[in-house]
């Protein structure tokens, strides 16, 4: 199964339906507003860290949190409302999540969030001013930007 060792970057785009605060692994406890945050990470590897694996993981149930995303996405309040993934053999998740910033003049709501093999500030990004379909677009056109060719991955919805 190719899918299992599809590598490359993806930037995940939730909702919080509410304001939470959550302990967030040794950052502890955290608040985040009510809106639209993205967050970009790497799958460059195999099974579980490839794209097709990573998607898995965060948009199906969490039983172990691993990372700081694994927190934000357990909130009952959290919806995913897509992933965009590129296949690509470079380290590119930090550049994508800097152009996202930038085209979308977005905050980062927590230091260290996610960035901790990394010089970033944050790998975790809230749009205050936009709605879901904008900050879609915003994260593809930075993939664009990237000479990648991004896909968009929508959970399945429950009945």
């Amino acid at each position: 199964m190719s899918g299992l060792r599809m590598k490359g970057i993806y930037t995940i785009v939730m909702v919080l339906k509410r304001d939470v605060t959550l302990k967030v692994g040794k950052l502890g406890m955290l608040r985040f507003s009510r809106g639209v945050y993205a967050y970009s990470g790497s799958a460059r590897g195999k099974g579980p860290t490839s794209i097709q694996g990573r998607m898995r993981r965060h948009m199906g149930r969490r039983h172990r949190k691993l990372w700081h995303i694994d927190y934000l996405l357990s909130a009952d309040c959290c919806e995913i409302k897509a992933i965009i993934y590129s296949e690509t053999m470079r380290d590119l998740e930090c550049e994508a999540n800097r152009r996202i910033r930038e085209l979308a003049c977005a905050t980062f709501p927590v230091k260290g969030f996610g960035s901790s093999d990394c010089a970033c500030i944050s790998h975790l990004l809230y749009f205050p001013s936009h709605r879901t379909n904008q900050a879609l677009a915003i994260v593809q056109n930075a993939h664009v930007k990237l000479h990648l060719r991004p896909r968009l991955c929508r959970p399945a919805r429950s009945v």
